[in-house]
């Protein structure tokens, strides 16, 4: 059975959830899944729950297609409980993401009912971000918009904030299978309400959110914030093993499988210049590596296509993290180059 989870959030960074035509009009609950899921995906792949072979490369996601024939039999034979229903999910091998979020021939055990943005919000730039600011590749001086060259070239890089964008707060409420509120929901929350991005535009410090309450059918849940996932067979594991790195090239390593994080860089008042700041260290530190175009490609990204065609989509798998403290905007790195074994996999 499905209980009402109602989430209050507020906006840390503006969020975007782009439509067809590229504008961010509504609150998009297809974005808010996807960005779940994958963050879902990203612990229980580094914590060895998931496995290279349950990677679809089309789908960019861990998945598979569940048996309904298969799965139909097993009900006969077993009953129709819940605790049946994964018994005969996890006999077919289906990954615990697929288990969780869907795939075909099984429904997500997390759905959205609504979306509602609540007090004082816009979808707009009540931040008044430029279209978009350039960095010089060899001096690193900053410029905005008309300054700007159209599009990168061999001596600028032009970064562009998307607008409108959702900036305030907003209420979610989720339809969430009971038995995995406390197992899973409550802490897969509580790491995104730490770490996780929301929505699209990650690469340029987007979609950071801050968990404000959380009511289960209409009372407050005081205790919401957990960082052990109890999984279905009986396997704990805990999002909190994060490799805390002293410097940049503590995020780089690939082999070690843990969420990576470079925090209080810096502080800073503004959104633009704490992302501008990050973007131009990040720019910094990726010129280091102009003789390694693949790596370059694949622990910074690239508008570019990549230098050899079975290389990992060019998605930077270091982002700027930026967060809340003190009410004053704080600023470092996340890094997810341990995905860097997977082929074809994607973020936002």
């Amino acid at each position: 059975m499905k209980k009402e989870v109602i989430v209050t959030f507020n906006t840390i960074t503006p969020l975007w959830t782009g439509d067809a035509w590229g504008e961010c009009k509504e609150i998009k609950p297809s974005a808010i899944m996807g960005s779940l899921r994958f963050w879902f995906e990203v612990i229980m792949y580094f914590a060895g729950i998931l496995e290279k072979k349950d990677f679809n490369s089309q789908s960019g996601r861990f998945e598979k297609e569940v048996n309904r024939g298969k799965l139909q039999d097993f009900l006969i034979k077993n009953g129709n409980s819940f605790e049946v229903q994964i018994q005969a999910l996890l006999e077919q091998e289906v990954p615990i993401s697929s288990i969780v979020f869907g795939t075909t021939n099984w429904k997500s055990l997390i759905k959205i009912k609504k979306i509602e943005p609540i007090e004082d919000y816009c979808f707009g730039n009540i931040l008044s971000l430029p279209s978009k600011i350039c960095i010089d590749k060899s001096s690193f001086e900053t410029k905005k918009e008309k300054d700007c060259p159209s599009k990168s070239n061999q001596d600028w890089s032009v970064f562009f904030f998307v607008k409108p964008y959702f900036y305030g707060k907003f209420k979610v409420t989720f339809l969430v299978e009971e038995q995995i509120i406390d197992s899973i929901f409550s802490p897969l929350l509580t790491f995104m309400d730490k770490y996780g991005f929301w929505g699209g535009k990650w690469n340029i410090g987007y979609g950071r959110l801050k968990v404000e309450n959380v009511r289960e059918n209409r009372d407050i849940k005081n205790r919401w914030q957990k960082s052990d996932f109890e999984l279905f067979d009986n396997i704990c594991v805990s999002w909190d093993e994060l490799h805390v790195a002293n410097d940049f090239n503590g995020l780089f390593n690939e082999e070690n499988k843990k969420i990576k994080v470079l925090e209080y860089f810096f502080s800073e008042n503004s959104f633009e210049q704490s992302v501008i700041e990050l973007i131009k260290l990040k720019m910094q530190k990726r010129a280091k590596h102009r003789e390694d175009s693949e790596f370059r490609h694949k622990v910074f990204g690239s508008t570019k296509s990549p230098p050899k065609k079975d290389l990992l989509p060019q998605g930077s798998k270091i982002l700027p993290f930026i967060f809340k403290e003190d009410n004053q905007l704080k600023g470092g790195f996340l890094s997810i180059t341990g995905l860097l074994n997977l082929e074809g996999e994607s973020n936002g």
